[in-house]
């Protein structure tokens, strides 16, 4: 008896060591939760102070080719110096003014490279002239701004007010710059759906793909380091954008588009790769619902389309309608004279989808407006990854439960490391080119990629819906059971030795007994002979 409960005990001690030495590692291997450890000061720290190591420096180049000025570029520095210290940055910036340097412009020629550059010419009056296509200033002066030593603090002027006066603007006041409402959000990669909508079912055909190699090819390539497009055609049936219920009405403003325009056919197209799009849509009136034509569209009357006139209106954040007056007949061919103008128009509102310029300003200066918004983009997107780091800490320390793994963290680094590399190119003053800023935006855009990277991880917006105590509730139903019949049988077995010693003594003493009643008999017949004796 004794062995066998010897071998009870045996067994119940095995069950409880394989629960303890292979459950309870195999429960914490199944239910442990990988926190890779983040930077969560120094993120916080940069939260704290976005811009607290960036000092863009812009280096801007003096040529004169009539006059010698051996200190003309330190005098317009001190004028900069001091055009830029009367207004409050919250952006630290400043321009470096050198002098000409025939040598690097060669090389920069060479490569096809280009950096700011004030070319003064001697002219009766005093004025500038920006570039159109470069980012070379002109700036003009007479003998008299020489005599009177007014030189340098025109052309500081004409630097920080107008060649860099977005910068100026946005840099000086960037934690409350108003946001442009009219403007798509910027992103690197942005597609343009060019539409025609016919009001009516008449087959119609357009010579559209002529018009974009000629009017709108050459905006895209000169805009191609700033943001890529992606463009697609279409013609759609039966559709006029509900703007006959405007028939009505004398004169249209944007904000009654805005109200009566049905966009939801089109948004329901918009099935490509690229988050952020701009529409185009060229619209046509249903012949037989308007007949007329439109009322509201007065249209910039051609002499040699006078009867095809059309407005365009720009829809924020959206892209530009383009009405046509009155609708097409039958077997209708939209010649690619008539596309022109319409195309030509589209591309300079880009510039204010774009958020290139307002919505009142006009794009008179591309290439430098187009330049300095590089600039402006690159800190926003400094700014955005900033933030997106931030909003990952305040959730990993929220969700204790949330997994953070490995690849969450080595983009954290990339991206921490990429800032750090695109904040030493801005404070570099010897890195001012074309190639350098665009570089500079490209890794912004790559630092914001990383951020969003990390922040969207599979893993953790899984294990967002799987808490701890979902986890417990899963695994109770199988575990609880098991659990008790192993502790609660190894209790009772090792309950069972008290009760097995006092069983034995009873047994041992019944023994006794029955042997004393046994002997007894003889015990008596012994000493009655004893005493008969």
């Amino acid at each position: 008896m004794s062995s066998t409960i010897g071998f009870r005990k045996a067994v119940g001690v095995c069950f409880v060591l394989l629960y303890l030495a292979v459950g309870v590692p195999l429960w914490y291997k199944l239910t442990n939760i990988y926190r890779a450890p983040l930077p969560s000061q120094y993120i916080e720290s940069l939260h704290d102070n976005v811009f607290q190591d960036v000092h863009m420096v812009i280096p801007v180049y003096l040529k004169s080719d009539l006059y010698k000025f051996p200190d003309l570029h330190d005098a317009v520095q001190v004028q900069v110096n001091h055009l830029l210290n009367t207004r409050e940055h919250d952006v630290a910036w400043s321009l470096q003014v050198l002098q000409y340097d025939e040598k690097l412009m060669k090389g920069l020629e060479e490569t096809g490279d280009d950096v700011y550059m004030v070319d003064l010419v001697l002219d009766e009056s005093c004025g500038f002239v920006p570039g159109f296509g470069t980012k070379h200033v002109t700036v003009l002066y007479d003998d008299e701004s020489v005599a009177t030593n007014d030189l340098p603090f025109f052309v500081a002027q004409t630097l920080v007010e107008h060649v860099f006066g977005m910068e100026w603007d946005v840099f000086s006041n960037y934690w409350n710059r108003t946001q442009n409402s009219v403007a798509v959000l910027y992103k690197p990669d942005i597609h343009i759906s060019i539409s025609l909508l016919n009001g009516g079912s008449q087959p119609v055909s357009w010579e559209i793909d002529e018009v974009l190699k000629e009017y709108f090819t050459p905006f895209r390539q000169f805009i191609t380091s700033l943001v890529n497009f992606t463009v697609d055609t279409s013609i759609i049936y039966h559709n006029d954008l509900n703007l006959h219920s405007l028939n009505n009405s004398a004169e249209v403003s944007v904000s009654d588009l805005s109200h009566h325009i049905d966009l939801s056919d089109l948004s329901a197209m918009n099935d490509f790769k690229e988050s952020s799009s701009v529409n185009l849509a060229i619209v046509y009136p249903d012949p037989e619902v308007s007949p007329n034509g439109l009322n509201y569209i007065q249209g910039h009357e051609r002499a040699d389309d006078v009867l095809h006139p059309w407005n365009s209106f720009i829809v924020p954040q959206w892209g530009v309608v383009a009405i046509n007056k009155y609708p097409l007949k039958k077997h209708s061919v939209i010649s690619k004279e008539y596309l022109k103008p319409i195309v030509y128009q589209f591309a300079n509102d880009m510039a204010k989808l774009l958020g290139l310029v307002d919505i009142n300003d006009d794009f008179n200066t591309p290439y430098i407006t187009v330049e300095s918004f590089k600039r402006v983009m690159i800190l926003n997107n400094i700014e955005k990854s900033v933030e997106t780091l931030w909003s990952l800490v305040k959730l990993s320390k929220q969700f204790q439960q949330m997994s953070i793994p490995k690849e969450v963290m080595g983009n954290v680094t990339e991206a921490l490391d990429l800032r750090l590399e695109i904040v030493d190119l801005l404070n570099n003053p010897e890195k001012g080119t074309d190639l350098d800023w665009s570089y500079a935006l490209s890794m912004s855009n790559k630092l914001v990629a990383l951020t969003e990277c990390a922040f969207f991880h599979g893993e953790m917006v899984q294990q967002n819906f799987f808490p701890q105590e979902h986890k417990v509730a899963v695994y109770l139903p199988l575990l609880g059971p098991l659990t008790i019949v192993i502790f609660l049988g190894a209790v009772s077995l090792f309950k069972e030795v008290p009760s097995t010693d006092k069983t034995d003594e009873d047994s041992d003493e019944k023994d006794v007994n029955i042997d004393s009643e046994t002997e007894g008999p003889e015990l008596t017949n012994e000493k009655a002979e004893m005493k008969h004796d």
